[in-house]
């Protein structure tokens, strides 16, 4: 399983490669209002995720994500499944 800091820095990659603006990403940014994603950017960014780390989210958890940090914690978790 990787760190908080790995997974962190893997997710903060990938939400880039999906925003309009280059700006910093911090853990408590929220997906859609602060980094400006829509629902179909915010999927788009889930599926590279579950790629990435080889791993399904739930859709029971995908309903509970809105910052960073909550992306980051349900891969921690789910990754020590």
């Amino acid at each position: 399983m990787a760190s908080y800091e790995e997974t962190l820095k893997v997710t903060v990659e990938i939400l880039k490669k999906h925003m309009d603006k280059e700006r910093p990403v911090a853990p408590g940014d929220h997906i859609q209002s602060d980094l400006g994603l829509d629902s179909l950017g915010v999927m788009e960014v889930v599926a590279d995720i579950e790629e990435r780390f080889e791993i399904a989210i739930p859709s029971d958890v995908l309903a509970n994500l809105a910052t960073v940090e909550d992306v980051v914690k349900a891969l921690q978790k789910l990754q020590s499944v």
